[in-house]
């Protein structure tokens, strides 16, 4: 009996409570339903003016400028609406007056704000972020430039305020960035934008002479960053045609190479490194002439180029990279004044064709001048070519101090009689064909083989012509006689 009343009394009590759930749930509905939220209207100010004041903020890479939306009354929900630029509407006003003369529009992609702004309950404003590159607005840094922000389709019955709709936004590029704080892209080196290779400026190989470049950015770094770099023939041509490079040729763009043609500025780096190699052989075939390479910068992704320095000539003189040493090998003017020897190792830079002209392969030491096939034999310091052959040749670059007589002396390594030798001073034989003595310890015994010769001041080049090659050469000593 009493297990029965307990039963009965917890049913009772559950049904109690449904009873007073379900009345107070339609207390609830009943307030909800009955319960208005007021609509509110959404406005925007008609312009926003952004240079000199402090409604905005700059960074390396943009310009941020906040706009308000403001509300009529507390938003009674939460709520959205869109947000789309206008660029055209800027040329009309431009046109009407509204916006001062010269005002041009924001370019598309420089620019970009939140498409839809959201509403929290209760607020009566919310502010977005317009973001502009400041990159665009130092490339215009003589100008007004202007956008316009337009709103519509408010959610949730709420409405945008008749000729309050859109807001122009005109930002005063002096005003918000100062010129000495203007990003410029340009060539660093010394006369840009004209640079001839000097002694201390370049690198050279066998084959090849490699030039660094630098290029510099001006003003704060920020974030990474590419910009373009292209030969510029058309500047190269106009220097020599209006006299300002003289006895200059432009160098074909076949005969050089840049490391890469999109150099890239690294994050926070306010410099970048480019390399220019070219072929020594190709601008020695201009005899007497310099040769000019111009470089151009374009298409950076972001700042803006010097305009005066956005181009480089590089200007070189194939006499300069010629000589084995950065020199000539100078024979000494005074009477009696014995010249250093000129090692028959040392020719000049070039490669075959220019400086040497060699009929075989890779005798002798492989890893002196190890594209060049002139073969040198195995002496400390490197100094003998052997292995020779009829017609093959070598050149090298001298300095005559004076003009006189001179005894010139070769030094000469022959098993036998036969071999037969010229040297050329600038393409002209001065000795005529001469025979080679033989040596008593054939070729590893270079003995003197002298004859006198006429030699006028200044530089020349000077060419061992291998008539009949049976020998090999150490070098040559010049002894000034009258």
């Amino acid at each position: 009996m009493k297990r029965i009343f307990t039963s009965a009394h917890i049913c009772l009590v559950a049904a109690i409570a449904i009873l007073m759930a379900s009345c107070e749930k339609e207390k609830l509905s009943g307030v909800i339903a009955n319960e208005k939220v007021a609509n509110v209207n959404l406005s925007l100010e008609n312009r926003i003016e952004v240079g000199s004041g402090d409604n905005f903020t700059l960074n390396n890479d943009e310009i941020t400028i906040p706009i308000t939306v403001n509300l009529s009354d507390a938003s009674g929900t939460a709520f959205n609406v869109q947000v789309t630029p206008n660029i055209d509407t800027i040329a009309t006003l431009v046109g009407s007056g509204a916006l001062a003369p010269g005002t041009i529009a924001l370019a598309d992609q420089t620019f970009n704000f939140p498409p839809v702004i959201d509403f929290a309950y209760g607020v009566k404003s919310t502010t977005f972020d317009l973001k502009v590159s400041r990159s665009f607005v130092e490339r215009n840094h003589d100008k007004l430039l202007a956008l316009a922000v337009k709103i519509s389709g408010a959610s949730k019955g709420n409405k945008v305020e008749a000729g309050k709709n859109s807001t122009v936004v005109v930002i005063d590029a002096a005003a918000a960035i100062a010129a000495e704080d203007v990003h410029y892209i340009l060539f660093k080196a010394a006369g840009a934008p004209y640079m001839v290779p000097n002694g201390v400026n370049y690198t050279i190989g066998t084959q090849d002479v490699s030039i660094p470049l630098e290029l510099t950015l001006a003003g704060l770094a920020g974030s990474d960053f590419t910009v373009d770099v292209a030969p510029n023939d058309a500047l190269v041509t106009t220097l020599i045609n209006n006299g300002t490079l003289k006895n200059t040729i432009v160098l074909n763009s076949n005969s050089y190479a840049l490391t890469n043609t999109k150099i890239k500025f690294l994050s926070n780096e306010n410099t970048a490194k480019l390399e220019l190699t070219a072929r020594i052989s190709e601008f020695l075939k201009n005899t007497k002439k310099k040769v000019a390479i111009g470089l151009l910068l374009k298409n950076p992704s972001k700042f803006q180029l010097d305009e005066t320095k956005k181009s480089i000539v590089v200007v070189i003189d194939p006499d300069h990279f010629r000589p084995y040493n950065g020199a000539p090998f100078v024979i000494k003017g005074a009477i009696g004044a014995v010249s250093d020897m000129i090692p028959a190792a040392q020719y000049d830079f070039g490669g075959e064709g220019i400086a040497f002209h060699d009929t075989g392969g890779k005798d002798g030491v492989g890893d002196y001048r190890p594209n060049d096939n002139v073969d040198v034999g195995d002496y400390t310091p490197r100094s003998v070519v052997g292995w020779t052959s009829d017609g093959e040749w070598l050149t090298y670059t001298v300095d005559v101090e004076e003009s006189g007589e001179y005894e010139l002396n070769s030094l000469i390594g022959a098993p036998g009689t036969n071999g037969r030798y010229s040297v050329f001073f600038d393409d002209v034989n001065i000795t005529g064909i001469l025979a080679s003595a033989q040596t008593p310890g054939s070729y590893g015994d270079q003995q003197p083989n002298r004859t006198t010769v006429q030699l006028t001041k200044g530089r020349h080049i000077m060419k061992f012509f291998m008539n009949v090659g049976a020998y090999d050469v150490r070098g040559w000593i010049f002894t000034r006689k009258k």
